[in-house]
């Protein structure tokens, strides 16, 4: 009978132990995640009480406020579509998404509260939230909106040296202000507005080509060696085809003038694992460390990082079809680290962050995030990349008085369906400034479709000096 007691007690106990765990783990471990959770009923409470912080671009503009009239609240996103979706919304009907969503944390000061914040969300007393500054440029992410509306893609401007993202735009987009009025229509709408086109997956066709250079010149392959296109190639079966006869071409004017059967020639030779280990060091199959979640890039579909290519998805991949997916974020990276001498910094949208009192509360921290090539075999991509704006694919996105490096890509998506057009570019490309990535998807040609736009924002950013650090 006792010997019952003390295991019906010690089960009790136990019990108590593993719930007393669980509340540890979810009220503590976890309270910041739950909190920033916009299904959370807790945090729409909270909508009603906490005056949500405004978000400002780097020169001081309003991106989105919140007003308070008699009681009445409203955000309000002066901008229009302009920043959406990449902004996202906050309402208690739709909740929160975009970067109202994953900066909720700050805009309604519950990450590294002040004393006075700790002691008014104790209580539950009314209380404003922290302001937040990006990184983008205003009048930027309306030059990069403005070239790319009516179409359906995205375009990132980045900062090479610092990481920052200077604008960030993704077509269709949509009114952030009259949202629950026209959830409906708007969800219905073709080509999906409320996605973020730059984080969304693509085949990048042959802005894959500076990757794919990498595993070639780690391969001890001599890019100076001259090699005839005829026009296609036959590997393995597989018949590879450029859109012309280049002739006689090096690597230089290979990539300059976009030959798919040098590439897919010279990766079947260079090998499967160089070129994986390109891939790996420019950061596919990694996560991008960004404010927003951004898918990983991947080579095939089966796996993030596999360990062998065969030949056929091999050669296909190194012009950037076959089964390779990469996002505009991705790839405005990879351009980026092209252009900083081999490394990729860490990317980010938040400047810092400031309590209502306008101290400083948070400030981003400049660091890298990947060492992806040396600064020689930078050097090596980015001539290539400076011929074919001078004489190759790239030229329409060729600037006066100023020397870009680009690299152009025409991607299928399969089916009927008409190819997407890449861009990739940075400048001045001996000491680069702004680094840009466009995808027009279903646009055509890159060289004619995605090169103007590119070349337009260029041409802004560095008329503006955005790409310094201030």
């Amino acid at each position: 009978m006792i010997r019952g007691l003390r295991q019906l007690a010690f089960g009790f106990a136990l019990c108590f132990f593993l719930l007393s765990l669980g509340l540890v783990y979810w009220q503590v471990i976890k309270s910041d995640k739950l909190l920033a959770n916009p299904a959370n009923r807790r945090l729409i409470r909270m909508e009603e009480r906490v005056l949500r912080g405004g978000i400002f671009d780097r020169n001081g503009e309003v991106l989105a406020q919140t007003t308070d009239n008699s009681g009445k609240r409203l955000r309000i996103y002066p901008k229009g579509e302009v920043l959406e979706p990449l902004l996202g919304y906050a309402t208690l009907l739709h909740g929160s998404a975009g970067l109202e969503s994953s900066l909720s944390d700050w805009l309604m000061g519950l990450k590294k509260p002040t004393p006075i914040q700790v002691i008014q969300q104790s209580l539950e007393l009314p209380r404003q939230g922290n302001d937040v500054v990006l990184t983008i440029d205003g009048d930027l992410q309306q030059a990069a909106y403005k070239g790319l509306k009516g179409k359906t893609g995205a375009a990132v401007v980045l900062n090479p040296k610092t990481g920052e993202v200077l604008a960030l735009v993704s077509q269709p987009s949509f009114s952030p202000d009259d949202l629950d009025e026209n959830w409906e229509e708007i969800i219905a709408r073709p080509n999906s507005p409320l996605v973020n086109h730059a984080f969304s997956l693509f085949p990048p066709g042959s802005t894959l080509k500076v990757v794919t250079s990498l595993g070639m010149i780690h391969s001890g392959l001599n890019t100076t060696d001259l090699y005839e296109c005829s026009g296609s190639i036959v590997i393995n079966g597989q018949v590879i085809s450029c859109d012309k006869k280049h002739g006689w071409v090096n690597f230089n004017t290979a990539l300059a003038g976009s030959c798919n059967t040098y590439f897919a020639n010279y990766a079947s030779r260079a090998g499967d694992q160089n070129f994986l280990a390109a891939a790996k060091a420019f950061g596919f199959g990694e996560t991008i460390p960004l404010e927003l979640p951004v898918p990983k890039s991947s080579i095939i579909n089966q796996e993030l990082n596999p360990k062998q290519l065969d030949i056929n998805l091999l050669t296909a991949s190194a012009f950037g079809q076959g089964q390779v997916m990469t996002s505009p974020m991705h790839m405005a990276l990879i351009a980026a680290g092209i252009a900083n001498k081999g490394v990729i910094m860490v990317p980010h949208l938040v400047q810092r962050v400031l309590d209502p009192e306008q101290n400083l509360v948070y400030q981003f921290q400049t660091k890298p995030w990947l060492t992806a090539l040396t600064a020689d075999e930078s050097g090596t991509i980015t001539s290539a990349m400076i011929t074919a704006v001078n004489s190759g694919t790239a030229v329409k996105g060729a600037l006066p008085n100023v020397q870009v490096a680009a690299k152009t890509g025409t991607s299928e998506p399969g089916g009927n369906m008409r190819s997407h057009a890449w861009y990739i570019a940075f400048a001045p490309a001996e000491e680069p400034q702004v680094a840009v990535a466009i995808l027009v998807e279903n646009g055509g040609v890159g060289g004619e479709v995605a090169a103007p736009i590119a070349r337009d924002l260029i041409d802004k950013a560095l008329s503006r000096k955005v790409g310094d650090k201030e």
